[in-house]
């Protein structure tokens, strides 16, 4: 039985003076983690909406603000309004 420290005996001399052993899982867990990221930062992103946080974001960057309180709530007071305004059905 083979345990997983045994696995350098399957390469050849010449491919473990190279390195080329673990290579391949070294790309292929740079694949993993890039694909990790990707859907991490989709969900960060989602969230962000979710909770309306980029647009607050959104509404700093139309308006020239920085963040402080007396934005957020102008903020809040133009999302407010707004959803007031859309007609509800049912």
């Amino acid at each position: 039985m083979k345990r997983s420290g045994d696995r350098k005996g399957e390469f050849t001399a010449e491919t473990r003076s190279r390195g080329e052993e673990s290579g391949a899982r070294v790309i292929a867990s740079d694949r993993v983690i890039g694909k990790m990221r990707a859907f991490l930062s989709t969900v960060r992103g989602a969230l962000r909406e979710i909770f309306d946080e980029s647009a607050y974001d959104r509404f700093l960057l139309r308006t020239h603000a920085s963040r402080s309180i007396a934005s957020y709530r102008a903020f809040t007071h133009e999302r407010d309004a707004s959803m007031l305004k859309k007609p509800r059905c049912c």
